[in-house]
């Protein structure tokens, strides 16, 4: 009797798959998933980035004041409060994967109501819509991310997650400044639909039908709750925006909105500690490693946030950059951030649990103010524009996710998506409150360097422009000094090490 001879394939090693959950993916299925969870998650970072870039071109297309024009950022905010808020509960019942597409449609319907925006309130309200669609992008993906791999997996997902993500982040400045210098302020939002109508076909294609959740009781949806956190969220981050330039006349009216806003929060926080399932859950975040990282990375956005509005504003009317020389250089310090992120991820093992690299990020991005406020009060270096730029776009990875990763090292698998929801809220809020302030501190600070700059001889082009100046190099030198300071706590303090 003569034995059958064994295949080549049945003689070879079983193929280890890269994602246990999903052993029929191909590694290149499993890259391009990745990829695709990093793409959805820079809607949102992109879009709070590229209207601050812009600002001043829409505000001026619209016909806004400044005060008034801080509602498109905090109506963006208060609505991703909400997605973040829902996200949990909602996408626990209908899959990432649909509330993923559902977002991905609102944030277009939003934009494309943006782009078609021909006064303020309409503009506000489409934020509003996008920022609904949009707020949750990020904490979703990566939250999908954390559930359909292990952890020793992770890094195959997170390859294509970080390299998506920072280019993109990194190509949309360039593109922006493109196409609103050469065809209006409304290109900076179709720009952002078209983005995201390319994902809708990729989502479907590429993400999970079924995902690996964690089992958890399921509760009655408390719309009432969200709602007043969102209403509280807005209300206080508007009365923090005006502070700096408030008249003791309007000081009652003021401190009454703050207080109803922080009441708000504090009445909802306690309604969701005693709620069975609760949209998000406060009982899940007592943990000092969480909440000393939620510090350092809120200070991280609040500066972003600042940097992300003024520099624009510095080197396109300031400096005579134009807005394509600005998002150009924009876009290089994002191709930096790019190559930070690979070699962060390579040296990983070695740089991992340690503060000093927080505090050495902080002092890269104080270094990087320092330097562009003074290209500003020396009427322009490129030399020092350029490396404040460059020096900026190598700091995220170390002031950011060198806090990202350490705070989450001893959070429970359950416990992740509350967690990772509320760092996202935190994100939008203190994002959008550094613009908001830089808006308000940039407009006082210029008009009143005007006053002091007033000359007979100077053209108003010129004027502006100088005042402008002066008004930035101050904003840059005093963000530069607070970065010190958080740089000073961070070698102090013992929860992240």
């Amino acid at each position: 009797m003569s034995l059958a001879r064994p295949s080549l394939a049945s003689t070879l090693p079983a193929r280890t798959p890269l994602l246990s959950a999903y052993p029929h993916f191909s590694a290149l299925r499993v890259y391009a998933f990745g990829a695709v969870l990093g793409l959805v998650a820079s809607m949102d970072i992109i879009s709070t980035i590229l209207i601050a870039m812009a600002g001043t071109q829409v505000q001026s297309g619209l016909g806004a004041v400044p005060q008034d024009f801080l509602w498109a950022f905090t109506a963006y905010a208060a609505a991703a409060v909400v997605a973040n808020l829902v996200l949990v509960q909602l996408a626990g019942r209908v899959s990432y994967r649909r509330f993923t597409l559902a977002g991905l449609a609102l944030f277009i319907a939003g934009a494309l109501g943006c782009a078609a925006a021909t006064s303020l309130p309409a503009l506000v309200l489409a934020r509003a819509v996008q920022g609904l669609g949009g707020g949750g992008l990020f904490a979703a993906a990566r939250i999908l991310a954390q559930y359909t791999s292990q952890p020793r997996e992770r890094l195959s997902l997170f390859w294509g997650f970080g390299l998506a993500n920072f280019a993109l982040v990194a190509l949309a400045p360039w593109l922006t400044g493109v196409l609103v210098a050469h065809h209006g302020w409304p290109l900076l939002f179709l720009l952002q639909a078209g983005l995201a109508a390319l994902l809708l076909p990729l989502v479907l294609r590429l993400y999970p039908r079924e995902e690996p959740l964690p089992p958890r009781p399921v509760g009655r949806l408390d719309w009432p709750g969200v709602a007043a956190f969102a209403a509280g969220a807005l209300l206080l981050l508007h009365a923090l925006e005006q502070l700096r330039y408030l008249s003791a006349a309007q000081l009652p009216l003021l401190a009454g909105i703050a207080a109803a806003g922080l009441g708000l929060g504090l009445v909802v926080l306690r309604r969701f500690s005693r709620h069975p399932d609760p949209w998000l859950d406060p009982r899940r975040l007592a943990s000092r490693r969480y909440l000393v990282g939620l510090a350092f990375y809120g200070a991280f956005y609040l500066v972003s946030g600042a940097w992300n509005y003024a520099v624009p504003a510095l080197l396109a009317e300031g400096l005579g950059y134009g807005l394509p020389g600005a998002g150009a250089l924009l876009s290089l310090g994002g191709a930096v951030t790019l190559i930070a992120v690979v070699v962060f991820h390579l040296s990983l093992p070695r740089v991992m649990r340690k503060r000093r690299y927080i505090a050495l990020g902080y002092l890269g991005l104080a270094l990087s103010f320092a330097l562009m406020a003074w290209a500003a009060r020396a009427g322009g270096a490129s030399g020092a524009v350029l490396a404040a730029v460059l020096l900026q776009g190598a700091m995220p990875v170390l002031a950011l996710l060198q806090v990202a990763l350490m705070t989450f090292v001893d959070m429970p698998t359950e416990d992740f998506a509350h967690a990772y929801a509320f760092k996202s809220i935190v994100r939008e809020i203190v994002n959008a409150l550094g613009a908001g302030l830089t808006v308000l501190q940039l407009h006082h600070g210029t008009a009143a360097a005007q006053e002091t700059l007033q000359a007979p001889a100077v053209a108003h082009a010129s004027l502006h422009a100088a005042a402008l100046r002066a008004a930035a190099g101050d904003l840059l030198a005093g963000l530069a000094v607070a970065c010190l300071a958080v740089a000073a706590i961070a070698l102090a303090q013992r929860a992240l090490k």
